[in-house]
């Protein structure tokens, strides 16, 4: 468990911090999130493509933070997805984020002990 000792010696680490933290930390979930957008249209469902061409990406930065959103746009997208009753369920966005989400924590982690180990 972390006590206030911990937490000010990781304010202070992250005070020395390189320069290039936050474009290290926005590159990763931009790469993460680009890879997620890939694995989810190699897996989708294809009769005439619109749902695998719908799905896109978008990223917003901020001073403190960095995201990133991949999914379908097509309307339809949650039937072949979720399933129906005539329809079986292909998760592909689900299994795409289950294959990259180990991998993104991974280096999250590996870029903040690099942070804290100077």
């Amino acid at each position: 468990m972390a006590t206030v000792d911990d937490l000010d010696r990781l304010a202070r680490d992250m005070d020395q911090a390189p320069d290039n933290l936050a474009d290290r930390a926005d590159a990763l979930v931009r790469a993460s999130t680009l890879q997620t957008e890939a694995l989810g249209k190699a897996g989708a469902n294809v009769r005439t493509g619109f749902m695998r061409a719908s799905i896109t990406s978008e990223f917003e930065r901020t001073a403190d933070r960095s995201a990133g959103e991949t999914g379908p746009t097509a309307w339809y997208s949650h039937f072949p997805h979720d399933g129906t009753s005539r329809i079986a369920p292909n998760p592909f966005m689900y299994r795409a984020a289950d294959v990259v989400e180990p991998q993104f924590y991974a280096a999250a982690e590996a870029l903040g002990a690099a942070v804290l180990d100077g």
